[in-house]
């Protein structure tokens, strides 16, 4: 009873400031939204294929409609916008003999020019662009155009097959090992969740506990009926308490206000935000016991906070660093908990998944506890 009592006691007292929303939930929900809006989902906006109509007959417009689908903006340009070609992405080019030469049983070729754009949206417009002229060639073949005068008849024929439904669809479905990388607000949540926690348990964690040892507070507890055992424990546990209402708190916020998804199994992300406390309370403790004054918790917090953060992956996607920092993140406690939590609301992840990354958060949070437990007995 005594451990939760000097725990509800600690947290009281964290939260009697009145900065703590904007440290615990406004700055992360800032950073999220500055840089989850930098840096974007391209999945979701839309591939631009602007288009040259050389062809004014009215086939080549129910061909450019079939080219309308979502995800794609179809711009029909006019021909005098051609010399801009070289300097766009990607582009199509209907060539003037195109329903002379179908209506004739000709071939007829279409352009699709590609630029210095993003290679994946290249590969969706060639893509459409390949689904729209099989499914044209099928419509065509079955209402037999070119045995056919082109006329109002043939026209909605013509119509009529291409919005016929298909008979044979596939479907799709995600696979956690399949899905892509977090963009865009999915992924800077995670990251400045981790970072923030970490810094503000280490800060508040650490300068409580020191305003604690100066203001001979600890000795007068030391002094009451409450074992040493009691006593570090419910200090423990009161820093632990920091990053689970923090994180809790900002996994909402970030629910409710960017609209972000917890996963095919939110509720992993329980032992998740757990064992990171864990890890995160005893640091907080460990700062606590280390350094006896304001300034140098503030200072080598920071930084350690920072050096984390950076090596950790909350600053940029660990796919895009070197070898040997990829291999140096792996003994990190920041890599292992957005690691954990990518894993629940990214990939899918049920909690037998994230148990390992659970289990080594907690032997982070074991080291801190051994080396601070001889110096907190000592005070």
């Amino acid at each position: 009873m005594n451990v939760f009592r000097i725990a509800l006691n600690d947290i009281r007292i964290v939260l009697k400031d009145r900065m703590v929303i904007f440290w615990w939930l406004a700055l992360p929900l800032i950073f999220t939204l500055i840089f989850g809006a930098i840096l974007g989902d391209p999945t979701q906006d839309s591939t631009w294929i602007p288009v040259f109509k050389h062809d004014t007959h009215e086939l080549a417009d129910i061909f450019i409609d079939q080219l309308r689908a979502e995800d794609y903006q179809i711009d029909v340009k006019p021909i005098s916008d051609e010399h801009w070609i070289d300097d766009w992405a990607r582009a199509i080019i209907i060539p003037p003999t195109f329903s002379q030469d179908i209506l004739e049983g000709k071939r007829t070729d279409i352009t699709l020019t590609k630029g210095q754009g993003s290679p994946e949206k290249n590969l969706a417009a060639q893509t459409l662009l390949l689904r729209s002229l099989i499914k044209f060639n099928a419509a065509v073949a079955a209402i037999d155009l070119i045995q056919r005068d082109w006329s109002p008849e043939t026209r909605q024929a013509l119509l009529d097959e291409l919005n016929t439904p298909a008979l044979l669809s596939v479907e799709t479905k995600a696979h956690f090992s399949l899905r892509p990388p977090p963009t865009g607000f999915a992924r800077s949540l995670p990251q400045y969740l981790v970072m923030f926690v970490m810094m503000m348990t280490i800060m508040y964690g650490g300068l409580t506990l020191a305003e604690e040892r100066a203001e001979k507070r600890l000795n007068r507890l030391v002094a009451a009926p409450v074992s040493i055992v009691e006593i570090f424990l419910g200090k423990l546990l009161g820093r632990m308490l920091q990053p689970i209402l923090q994180g809790g708190f900002l996994l909402l916020a970030g629910v409710l206000l960017f609209d972000i998804k917890l996963g095919d199994h939110p509720v992993a992300l329980i032992p998740v935000l757990l064992s990171f406390a864990f890890f995160c309370g005893a640091i907080g403790l460990l700062f606590g016991v280390l350094f006896h004054n304001e300034q140098q918790i503030m200072s080598i917090g920071i930084v350690t906070t920072m050096l984390l953060g950076a090596l950790g992956g909350c600053w940029w996607p660990m796919e895009v660093v070197p070898q040997t920092f990829k291999t140096i993140a792996l003994g990190l406690p920041s890599y292992w908990a957005l690691h954990a939590i990518h894993d629940v609301m990214s990939f899918g992840q049920s909690w037998s998944g994230v148990l390992p990354e659970c289990g080594i958060l907690c032997a982070f949070g074991l080291v801190c506890i051994a080396i601070a437990i001889p110096r907190f007995t000592w005070h």
